[in-house]
């Protein structure tokens, strides 16, 4: 007899639903680029009604809008669909908050894994340091659609991070490259002690103006345009950089802690935030796989482990590092300037 049919039975299901993953992002990613969400936006309809709004044919019409409401994204009464909140929120193209633009430019990135894992490149034109993003976004609706995908993300860290924190002694906090401010405005929700502000480049003010203004926040927020590698950091009892350092380098990592610790004041605390990797590297899968996605939008970024964290911490002089899950996909460590 074969080892093979001697060997214990493998079970495919895992393997299954690693694979059946991607069907679920692509029905929703297409159903954005279609204008599912944006058309039923104010206009619920049945199936037929929406396909011929859609120009679908009827034969897969109806199991794919009942997908869509299996992954939580429409829902359905009678016959008649609605978009979920979620779905509103974030799929509805006549929204600021639409990441479908952004989403849609992750799928399309990672169709170029191969040539990232050959080369080691990213799979755009753009340098390195803040030219990586000031020659991609350009106009203020290219940084409307960035900075929505930013929100998407930080929406998921910023009332996690208000609540993980002990903010009580705070009276102020700069949240460096910060985008539009989604993190700064869910600290001062949860906190409105505090004065906040935002550090980002300067093509950022237009949209994190209009986000404020969406927000109900406008002028509650100060926003502080400079380029983080050659202008001081705002000085702040508290600074925050989430979903920064994994953008650069260790050099370049280590020139935004040390500016970090050059701005605080004795006493202040540094918040990072980001998908760390555990020290043994098996895991976890989410942080693993940010890292592949960073491969492949940055010519030097990556994520990196809890340990190569509080060793840069270190150096710069920080001291009193604590650290902490925050929410799913994120570690929160926390620094003390002496």
């Amino acid at each position: 007899m074969t080892s093979e049919m001697t060997a214990p039975a493998v079970s495919a299901e895992p393997l299954w639903r690693l694979g059946t993953a991607y069907f679920s992002r692509k029905t929703v990613l297409t159903a954005a680029e279609l204008g599912v969400f944006t058309t039923l936006s104010g206009a619920p309809a049945s199936s037929d009604e929406l396909a011929k709004r859609l120009e679908l044919h009827p034969r897969g019409a109806r199991d794919f809008f009942d997908t869509l409401v299996a992954l939580g994204v429409l829902s359905r009464e009678g016959e008649i669909y609605h978009n979920t909140p979620l779905a509103e929120h974030y799929l509805n193209s006549d929204r600021a908050s639409y990441v479908g633009a952004f989403l849609n430019a992750a799928d399309a990135r990672w169709n170029q894994l191969i040539d990232a894992l050959r080369t080691g490149e990213p799979q755009n034109r753009w340098g390195s340091g803040a030219q990586m993003f000031t020659e991609q976004y350009r106009t203020t609706a290219a940084w409307r659609n960035f900075t929505a995908g930013m929100d998407y993300l930080n929406g998921m860290i910023g009332p996690v991070l208000a609540e993980a924190f002990d903010w009580s002694t705070v009276t102020s906090v700069v949240d460096v490259g910060g985008a539009r401010g989604n993190l700064a405005a869910a600290i001062l929700r949860g906190h409105p002690h505090i004065e906040a502000g935002v550090m980002d480049l300067p093509g950022v003010e237009p949209v994190f103006h209009e986000h404020m203004t969406q927000l109900g926040l406008s002028g509650k927020i100060t926003f502080h345009p400079g380029n983080f590698f050659d202008d001081p950091m705002p000085g702040a009892q508290a600074l925050v950089m989430s979903h920064v350092l994994h953008d650069w380098g260790v050099s370049e990592r280590e020139q935004l802690v040390a500016a970090a610790f050059s701005a605080l004041p004795s006493g202040g605390v540094l918040l990072i935030c980001d998908p760390m990797i555990d020290d043994d590297r098996q895991g976890p899968a989410g942080a693993l796989l940010t890292s592949l996605n960073m491969l492949m939008v940055t010519p030097h970024g990556s994520e990196y482990t809890r340990a190569d964290c509080r060793s840069w911490l270190e150096k710069a002089g920080f001291s009193g590092l604590t650290e902490a899950d925050l929410g799913t996909h994120n570690t929160l460590i926390t620094a003390r300037k002496p």
